[in-house]
């Protein structure tokens, strides 16, 4: 939140100034977490991805929410943020999809989080951590490299991992889950890909078996995969960008989501400016007619994109207005001649709904030429986050 002393008041006394902010609706968040559970059948969990500050809702607040959803538990990408989540008072298991980086293994433990595991080194480091602080078993989670290339052991590599495991035998390391991550999962038109990686994990789930150990959690699928791939669902399904109301493309979202995120500002001033006149960096935009100018005080320091230039659009008293020229650091010009009573203060939606129109982060994404993920996670700290 940014914020300045009031003049005046005791230095404790501070008044909010930014007009930019991002509106968190914790109501849309436990409603699609409801979304996810009943599209997958109440026989499988949840684990509610919320890495990158839960795509830019606030880590904290988001686990809150989902986990008194009923989800299973929370997934974060690093350490750090699984930290987070303990230090503000989250008791659910919280998954550690980044692995084990060396030097963070007493963390994890003494936190008590759920590291995703790969190789021989991760294993030696998190049991020597475990005996190191008398601790109890640390479960973990074994992710399989089905074709991702990216990270996760490979299908030809496994037999060690899995002999570790029997001889352990749970005294300091438990193995909880197995997973894999598909590539293709959003991609439509290729599906043979994952057809090769669901048939590769099946392949693997059989040969842990067979070393007999029994992992009581399979999971796979993302939010694009539990739409997509009913077989691909297991023991439980990995949501990230569909519990915050999107996807990562249109085909594949589930019906009935409710974005969870409104950007909204205020008008900080109204300029009246002649046909001819040239509008922002470089002059690239000509008035072509007299026209009635609004300044945004939002940029791409917030996370409103230089790309969308020349296509973005703003919602003013429920009406679609032109952002004119490009789009700078902090603040946007926006055509509001055809509202002429605008004044300075006045709610602009930049994302969300106003009235009957509506600009949601697909619309943002297809602007900008990126992904909704990249709109939502891109959201800037200096946008303060208030709850709905």
């Amino acid at each position: 939140m940014t914020s300045v002393p009031a003049q005046d008041a005791p230095a404790e006394y501070t008044v909010e100034v930014r007009p930019t902010t991002a509106r968190i609706d914790h109501a849309a968040l436990a409603n699609n977490l409801r979304r996810v559970a009943t599209h997958i059948g109440s026989d499988r969990r949840i684990l509610a991805v919320v890495k990158a500050d839960a795509y830019g809702h606030g880590a904290i607040d988001a686990a809150r929410t989902f986990a008194a959803q009923g989800a299973w538990g929370l997934a974060v990408s690093l350490v750090e943020e699984g930290v987070e989540l303990r230090e503000g008072g989250i008791h659910a298991p919280v998954v550690v999809l980044g692995g084990v980086v060396p030097g963070s293994q007493d963390v994890i433990v003494h936190r008590q989080l759920t590291p995703v595991v790969w190789s021989l080194e991760h294993l030696h480091l998190l049991s020597a951590a475990v005996r190191r602080a008398g601790a109890r078993p640390l479960s973990v989670h074994l992710k399989i490299d089905t074709g991702m290339s990216r990270l996760g052991v490979l299908p030809r590599n496994l037999a060690p991992v899995l002999e570790w495991f029997r001889r352990d035998a749970g005294a300091s390391l438990v193995l909880e889950g197995v997973m894999t991550h598909l590539a293709c999962a959003d991609d439509c038109e290729d599906d043979l890909s994952n057809a090769r990686q669901l048939t590769r994990f099946a392949d693997c789930l059989g040969t842990i078996a067979a070393s007999g150990l029994r992992p009581a959690l399979r999971h796979v699928s993302n939010s694009a995969a539990l739409v997509r791939f009913p077989n691909a669902r297991y023991d439980m399904v990995r949501p990230g960008i569909a519990l915050y109301g999107a996807a990562s493309g249109r085909d594949v979202q589930l019906p009935d989501l409710q974005l969870a995120m409104e950007v909204g500002s205020r008008v900080l001033a109204v300029r009246t400016l002649p046909a001819g006149a040239r509008i922002s960096y470089g002059g690239r935009h000509r008035l072509e007619r007299d026209a009635r100018v609004a300044v945004v005080p939002v940029g791409y320091a917030d996370g409103y994109p230089r790309s969308m230039s020349g296509q973005a659009q703003m919602l003013v008293r429920g009406h679609r207005c032109a952002v004119l020229g490009v789009i700078t650091m902090d603040v946007c010009m926006l055509d509001v001649t055809d509202l002429p009573d605008v004044r300075a203060g006045e709610r602009v939606i930049l994302m969300g709904q106003q009235g009957a129109q509506r600009l949601g982060v697909h619309t943002l994404a297809e602007w900008a030429s990126v992904l909704p993920y990249e709109i939502l996670c891109g959201i800037s700290k200096r946008v303060p986050r208030h709850r709905a």
